[in-house]
């Protein structure tokens, strides 16, 4: 791995979910070339595997997204494992599209588990950590919490509840000195949204045509996500927490 030239998270822990591909595997690229010590989560074995070729020795953990028990056990792991925790990037989720009318019980339950209430248990089980080193936490919402999406209500709606969990938790550890932030991307290019087109030919309904879709490129590039949130773990954003902060190419001016 291409070392980066910055070493500002020498010394430090951070704890990134969902790491075997696209946002999660290039942030903890990114921590561990600016000097983290990486504990990488992720319910496929081999794809954390392929991460510590790549960035070298790492803490992988094996944990469920959809059990919210596995979850903060988990994050109780890494922190045992560590002896600390400075930093927490929660970014595993899942996304699911259909009719509004056509979603089950089941698969609400599935998408608001995965993408809300695992990461509140997983923040939950860190706090402690996170206090004892006045740490941060960067936790992935969408701009679909903003600005809604059609045939993804369930996904919407898990991603605005991240928005309100941190700043909720913003303010209440404001106190304790651990800074909470939100990042909502755009479409970026990851296995997500390479799985959109072949879904939108075969129900062209589920395609919203609209302008801001084009954003500045057909989408953004992991690492493009990954740098914003390095920079709100970083000493430079200091003085920013309880913020919503979009990386998504002007697709949702206005």
């Amino acid at each position: 791995m291409e070392e980066r030239m910055g070493r500002r998270f020498a010394g430090k822990v951070a704890l990134v979910t969902g790491t075997a591909g696209g946002i999660g595997r290039a942030t903890a690229i990114r921590l561990a070339g600016e000097g983290a010590r990486v504990v990488a989560a992720d319910r496929d074995r081999d794809g954390l595997a392929r991460l510590a070729d790549d960035i070298g020795p790492l803490t992988a953990l094996v944990y469920d997204a959809a059990n919210g028990d596995a979850s903060a056990a988990m994050a109780r792991e890494a922190v045992a494992a560590e002896g600390r925790l400075d930093m927490l990037v929660c970014n595993a989720g899942i996304y699911r599209r259909g009719h509004f009318e056509d979603i089950a019980r089941e698969e609400w339950d599935a998408v608001i588990g995965v993408n809300l209430t695992s990461v509140a248990r997983i923040v939950q089980a860190a706090l402690p950590a996170l206090r004892e080193a006045q740490g941060s936490a960067v936790l992935l919402a969408s701009t679909a919490a903003t600005h809604g999406i059609a045939y993804a209500a369930h996904y919407a709606a898990a991603k605005a509840g991240i928005v309100a969990l941190a700043k909720s938790l913003a303010v209440e550890f404001a106190p304790a000195g651990v800074r909470f932030n939100a990042v909502a991307p755009g479409r970026v290019k990851t296995g997500i949204s390479a799985g959109l087109a072949p879904l939108e030919r075969q129900d062209p309904s589920l395609l919203v045509r609209s302008p801001r879709l084009a954003g500045l490129t057909e989408g953004g590039e992991p690492d493009d996500i990954a740098g914003v949130i390095a920079f709100l773990l970083s000493p430079d954003a200091r003085y920013v927490s309880g913020s919503l902060v979009s990386a998504d190419g002007a697709q949702n001016v206005g």
